[in-house]
């Protein structure tokens, strides 16, 4: 290699190292100050982007504060009567046939009797009164019939706001 660079001219030998220079800016620049530059704006735009999230995030929440839960489509105990509530949600969830008898012990509390009531709907049912409705139950009894999933249910509920 030292020999082929003494065989050129000084014109030659100036031309070569300048393109070699060249080279190696060139080759700087895109393999370390381009990828540098481009990561730097990602990073600026996603920063940018997560404080805009942080602002909605922020006013949503304070809206939350302000609605205090209001905004809930489902009826709670508070909405309807205790019987009422339990007679609704019992039809709508596929047990209306098997409800035989609804009455109301003392002031808060209600007694529910379902007859052959499949296991599977009825559990769903239970849960959906505690979650959504806010139902406590006070007494659960089942007795398992000699069919596939039916049973006999004998239920005392309670009503959080004291009202049947």
């Amino acid at each position: 290699m030292k020999a082929w660079w003494e065989t050129l001219s000084a014109r030659e030998r100036g031309l070569v190292a300048s393109g070699a220079v060249l080279t190696l800016a060139l080759l700087l620049y895109a393999l370390v100050w381009e990828p540098f530059q481009s990561s730097g704006r990602r990073l600026r735009q996603s920063v940018a982007e997560q404080r805009a999230e942080l602002v909605w995030m922020r006013q949503a929440a304070q809206e939350i504060k302000r609605l205090g839960g209001a905004g809930t489509a489902k009826p709670t105990a508070e909405d309807r009567s205790l019987l009422t509530l339990v007679d609704q949600t019992a039809r709508a969830a596929g047990l209306g046939t098997a409800l035989k008898r609804v009455a109301p012990q003392g002031e808060d509390k209600l007694s529910v009797q379902l007859d052959s009531v499949e296991f599977d709907k009825l559990l769903p049912w239970l849960g959906t009164l505690e979650r959504d409705h806010r139902i406590a139950i006070v007494s659960l009894s089942v007795d398992r019939i000699d069919g596939a999933g039916l049973v006999n249910a004998r239920i005392i509920l309670s009503s959080p706001v004291g009202r049947l």
